[in-house]
């Protein structure tokens, strides 16, 4: 996009990256790159939907979410998806490190330099509380960052426009993040 910025009419800068799950892993992993390992600070904001934040290391991925149904059964599926058990078997494998930057970029250094952030989770999300880790970590290093946790919603919600009105909510704060 930089290099081909006058082919897409469009500023060779100034981007905004939007992941959710895994791709918000990406996105982040894109714009440490772009900001603390390249300088190129291309990358003006992020949009980051429920992202897997490997690094994070949340013992209980269900601590302080109340479940009124099927608690044990949820409670099991919380602690089978845990973000580093994610990035573990589909990020490096055995050829990576949790402790490598560009994979827990949670822990790397320079993070301070990351670009405004808007993260987008839900009530009943297993990454919940990961991502919750991540606004707070980017907030102490002086990141600006936005919060919005939609109550009710479960990993993926983004994904139920026409369902879920919190999907269609999420969308327009997106849009609005990205024009503000």
């Amino acid at each position: 996009m930089h290099e081909h910025a006058d082919w897409y009419q469009t500023t060779p800068a100034g981007f905004v990256l939007a992941g959710d799950s895994a791709g918000g892993g990406l996105v982040l992993t894109t714009a440490y790159l772009d900001r603390v390992v390249f300088a190129t600070n291309w990358v003006e904001k992020l949009v980051l939907n429920y992202p897997d934040v490997p690094g994070a290391q949340i013992e209980d991925t269900s601590a302080g979410i109340e479940f009124k149904e099927f608690g044990e059964q949820m409670r099991a599926f919380f602690k089978s998806f845990s973000s580093d058990t994610l990035a573990w078997g589909s990020y490096f494998g055995t050829v990576g490190s949790i402790e490598h930057p560009l994979i827990a970029v949670i822990n790397a250094p320079g993070i301070e330099r990351l670009p405004e952030t808007l993260v987008i989770s839900g009530e009943f999300d297993p990454l919940r509380l990961s991502n919750e880790k991540l606004v707070t970590r980017l907030r102490q290093t002086g990141v600006a960052v936005t919060h919005l946790r939609y109550n009710g919603v479960t990993h993926g919600f983004v994904d139920q426009v026409g369902y879920a009105p919190q999907a269609e909510d999420a969308l327009k704060e997106a849009a609005k993040f990205i024009k503000a």
